[in-house]
Parts: C-alpha cells; sequence; structure tokens
C-alpha cells in the first residue's frame, strides 16, 4: 500500500478517536425535545403520578414559625427548610413527623450569625450544612446545627448548590457569567452563560438548580433549555422546550427594553418558571400569554403532554394542583401546602381542627 495512503488512514483514525474521546468527556448527550405546541383539553390528576402520600405537618413554636418556604433538603431522618424572606431562617424538622428539631443559626452579627440568607445545600458524606448568607459568604454547619465556620466568597452570588466537592453558584452581575463551577476553595473550574445576554432584562431565578449523581441540572431565564453540569464543569443540553411559532428567540432579548420585554412575553409562549426532573418524570410550569400551563414528560413512555395549569387536580386531597418539587438525590417527591390548602383539609376531616389552622406552618405533603 501507497505510504501517503497509510499516513493518511491513521491520520483520520486519530482524529476520530480523539472527537469520541472528546464526546464522552463533554457534551456528549442528544438533548430529549419537549413538543409543547399542543395543550390537552383534559384535567390531569396527580394521583396518576403518585398512588399514596404522607403529610408531615412543621411542627410551630415560638422558635419554628416558617412563612413562605423557598427551598427545603431531606437527610435520612432530617428534613432542612428555608424561609428567606419571612423568618429568615434555616431550620431542621424530623423527617417523619415534622416534630421541631433547631434553628440552624440566628439572624445578628456575631459568630455563626448572618443578616440575610439566600440559599443552602447539605453535604451527605461530611454531614454538614453550607449556608449562603449576603451573597459573599458561606457558613458551614453541621447536621445538629453547631457553627463549624465561615467561608468568605471571592465574588458575589445570589443561588448556590454543592454537590460531590463542587460548588456551583449563579452570579448575576451584568459583565460576567452567570454560572460558576467551583472546588471546595473556591477555585473557578469553569464559568459559562454570559449575563450580557440579557441586556437590561436579566432576572434571578428562585431555584436555578438541582442536585444529579455527577453535578447539577441548572436553568436560566427564558432559556428554553435545561443544562446538565458535571463536576468537571461541562455543560450539555439534557432538554430542550418547542413552545412553537409564539417562542420567544433568546437571542433577540438584550436588544429590548424592559417594557417591549414585559409586552412581548404577554403575547408569546415562554418563560419556565419551575422545572423538576424526577425518577419516573419531569415537569414545567410555562406561560402562554400570562396564563400557567404544565408540561410533564412521561420518562417510560417517551410522552410529553401539556396542560391548562387551572385543570390540574389533586382529587385524593381535593386540593388545588400544589407543584411537586423533588429531592433527587434521595427520590423525595413533595409538594408545600399552605394555608388555604390547610383550611381546605381541615374542613374535609383530614387534619385536626383543634390543632391546625391558618396560623400553622406550612405541612410537607410527600409522596413515597
Amino acid at each position: 500500500m501507497d505510504i501517503r495512503k497509510i499516513l493518511l488512514f491513521c491520520s483520520c483514525a486519530s482524529i476520530l478517536f480523539f472527537n469520541s474521546c472528546k464526546k464522552e468527556k463533554g457534551q456528549s448527550e442528544t438533548s430529549f425535545i419537549w413538543n409543547c405546541t399542543e395543550i390537552s383539553p383534559d384535567s390531569f390528576d396527580i394521583a396518576s403520578l403518585h398512588q399514596d402520600y404522607a403529610l408531615i405537618p412543621l411542627q410551630l413554636t415560638n422558635s419554628s414559625t416558617v412563612g413562605m418556604i423557598d427551598k427545603v433538603a431531606f437527610s435520612d431522618s432530617i428534613v432542612f427548610v428555608l424561609d428567606c424572606r419571612t423568618a429568615t431562617g434555616l431550620f431542621a424538622f424530623n423527617a417523619k413527623d415534622g416534630t421541631f428539631i433547631k434553628r440552624i443559626g440566628d439572624i445578628g452579627n456575631g459568630h455563626g450569625e448572618y443578616r440575610e440568607l439566600h440559599d443552602f445545600s447539605i453535604d451527605e458524606e461530611r454531614k454538614c450544612i453550607y449556608v449562603l448568607c449576603e451573597r459573599n459568604r458561606i457558613q458551614q454547619y453541621s447536621f445538629s446545627g453547631e457553627y463549624q465556620k465561615e467561608l468568605p466568597l471571592p465574588f458575589l452570588v445570589t443561588n448556590m448548590e454543592y454537590s460531590h466537592d463542587r460548588f456551583y453558584f449563579v452570579n448575576d452581575y451584568p459583565k460576567e457569567n452567570n454560572l460558576y463551577v467551583t472546588d471546595m476553595d473556591f477555585n473557578i473550574i469553569a464559568e459559562h452563560f454570559p449575563n450580557e445576554d440579557y441586556g437590561e432584562n436579566y432576572v434571578t431565578l428562585l431555584s436555578p438548580f438541582q442536585k444529579t449523581e455527577n453535578g447539577v441540572l441548572y436553568r436560566r431565564h427564558l432559556d428554553n433549555h435545561i443544562y446538565n453540569v458535571n463536576t468537571q464543569g461541562e455543560v450539555s443540553v439534557l432538554y430542550e422546550f418547542d413552545f412553537g411559532r409564539k417562542a420567544i428567540d433568546f437571542k433577540d432579548i438584550k436588544e429590548w427594553s424592559p417594557s417591549q420585554l414585559k409586552k412581548i412575553e404577554a403575547e408569546s409562549v415562554c418563560d419556565v418558571k419551575y422545572f423538576i426532573d424526577g425518577k419516573d418524570y419531569a415537569m414545567i410550569l410555562f406561560y402562554d400569554e400570562n396564563r400557567p400551563h404544565i408540561g410533564i414528560y412521561d420518562k417510560e413512555t417517551k410522552d410529553v403532554k401539556a396542560y391548562d395549569y387551572a385543570k390540574m387536580k389533586n382529587k385524593r386531597l381535593n386540593i388545588k394542583f400544589p407543584l411537586p418539587k423533588y429531592n433527587n438525590l434521595n427520590e423525595n417527591v413533595f409538594s408545600i401546602l399552605y394555608y388555604k390548602d390547610i383550611e381546605t383539609l381541615v374542613e374535609q376531616g383530614i387534619l385536626d381542627k383543634e390543632t391546625y389552622s391558618k396560623d400553622s406552618n406550612p405541612i410537607l405533603c410527600v409522596y413515597p
């Protein structure tokens, strides 16, 4: 065989091998596209997803008054509940019966205290809690609530998640990237998604992350994708949402003023406000001309169906459809019930009217 042909063959083989190795390490998986262009006229009952439920009333004491819940994390016998806006507190409850255990830290300027809370994440291996305070520092506590140490951040962030010796942060500074992946000493391993993509229209999401076995899932405002971010900081698209001809083209957002964007949103299908990726299904909440809808992806059948949110039901409890949330590593699916739902359950005799009222703490409805 001609030596030039041999060299050409070897060169091509090397390139193919190199590319295959890059795929395995980086953005290898083809994303799944959700077709959300057709809205079902039917109602949807959460009982079709979960056959049973358990109620965990969070005990109300002078030290455990919870208003709006911003985040929940389960760890074996403990459930951690974050209330950033009303109580400015992180609380530990018994995961079986909701008995109050302890408040994690306290409001103040002293040792182990905080003035603002923004987020938290738990480290199952080290049995500790990382709490994001004032956007510029993390305070570390044990699962039993003892203060351990303060970890100053070299940047300002709005959200955080921890997974497998990596921190994932959201940075809202206009001239920087939105997503930071760091090691345990906050050295940046990777950063992605320029905030300049938004122009004047940047919005911070309440829950941009969901933990996975190898990193996190990440999303951002008006971006019709869910991204998988691994511990090496590599990003790939897990889901893409097809909203049809009325969808907003993300690349145009920076060209519009906030008032223009608000008007365009009111005429569009857009804005994934909520997302969970569970073991058997994934779910989103999106808007069609400012009207909320639910999209559900059945992982067994590979089907996607969209429903008008007003037609979503929880017939077993006879309450309005509370959005389920998912604790990925422990496979806990749960909803948060507030006073209107609690009042309905009292009227049905499911809850004791002598014990529960509109002033009660929220209740976690867990679907085993």
